[in-house]
């Protein structure tokens, strides 16, 4: 099986530690930093590459930061081809003061030109892959229509789409029938809010599974969306599969809903960890062929994986395949 990845605003992560709370406008001296990949498509490349699954992964270079990423991805083994970008790419900072607050400071990235961008794609579109991510943000330069488009030209092309994305980005891709979504409980009442579906999640919906997972039944059946996911953080993960009416046949949208609960483990770092449940069932649904409850737990053991592991760092396939060979469907371990 192979993938392709795009991400279209790359970056560089950095992650500065401190002793003690931030004090605004004072002196505040970091003790430690880690510096390592930035933005979505790279975490998924890296752990779909180390889950054991041949990966390209297409995104913007340039500068130092963008032979620094290259450097890192090179390191990984992920096969890599690039677009370069006069502006470079971005880095994104997050800070972790001494009472465990994080606060992240991201830069918007670009601007590319449309000459940039044009070759960017022309390059992904010609990639082989059955099944692609495309993941993140947009850099300044590119239209937030470019996911809409770009998925209804993949799904023309009977390609599997894997769409991780959020805001009007993902607001526009839905009427083209994605795949799979996974955005995550905030993400789940924007989306529902900005498609006229009604404010149906109340603020505490993220400890009411069932809640979720229909809202997630009516998205998937009103757009025609092979699989909607919505991650809960400590109270697990709810998915819903479109089960009928996905063609142009007109049957009747159906569903089915599965629920993972979240595998206990002690938190180190969360950056990273939507990336890599998504990698994990993408490649549990599409590489290994799991069923969906299965490939539902598989995700939720590498999201697992990834948080007890500190700042940006990601998992190693066997850290994952414990987890979810020592979890039971309670979520135990």
């Amino acid at each position: 099986m192979r993938f392709a990845v795009l991400t279209m605003n790359p970056g560089i992560d950095r992650v500065l530690y401190f002793r003690e709370p931030m004090r605004p406008g004072k002196m505040n001296r970091a003790y430690r930093s880690v510096t390592s990949q930035g933005s979505k498509g790279a975490n998924v490349a890296i752990m779909l590459r180390r889950l054991g699954f041949d990966v390209v992964y297409y995104s913007f270079t340039g500068g130092y930061y963008g032979k620094l990423s290259e450097d890192i991805l090179n390191k990984e083994k992920v096969e890599c081809r690039y677009t370069p970008a006069a502006c470079g790419i971005r880095v994104n900072t997050k800070v972790i003061d001494g009472n465990g607050v994080c606060t992240e400071l991201n830069e918007e990235g670009g601007p590319v030109t449309p000459e940039e961008t044009a070759a960017l794609l022309e390059d992904f579109l010609s990639d082989p892959a059955e099944t692609v991510f495309i993941s993140g943000s947009f850099p300044q330069g590119v239209e937030k229509t470019v996911y809409k488009s770009l998925t209804a030209v993949e799904k023309e092309r009977g390609r599997n789409v894997i769409l991780d994305c959020a805001g009007e980005a993902l607001t526009q891709a839905v009427v083209s029938r994605p795949d799979i979504i996974k955005p995550n409980i905030d993400e789940m009442r924007g989306l529902l809010d900005s498609l006229g579906m009604g404010k149906t999640l109340s603020p505490e919906c993220e400890k009411d599974p069932a809640s979720v997972s229909a809202a997630c039944g009516k998205l998937a059946a009103a757009y025609r969306i092979g699989r909607v996911i919505c991650t809960l953080g400590e109270n697990g993960a709810v998915e819903n599969r479109l089960t009928c009416g996905n063609s142009a046949d007109g049957g009747e949208p159906l569903t089915e809903s599965v629920f993972a609960p979240a595998v206990r483990v002690r938190m180190k770092g969360f950056s990273g960890a939507g990336d890599c449940f998504l990698a994990a069932f993408g490649a549990a649904v599409y590489g290994f062929g799991m069923k969906d409850a299965d490939a539902l737990r598989f995700a939720s053991a590498c999201g697992a994986a990834k948080v007890r592991l500190s700042g940006t760092l990601l998992p190693t396939a066997k850290s994952v395949y414990r987890l979810f060979s020592e979890t039971d469907n309670h979520g135990d371990r």
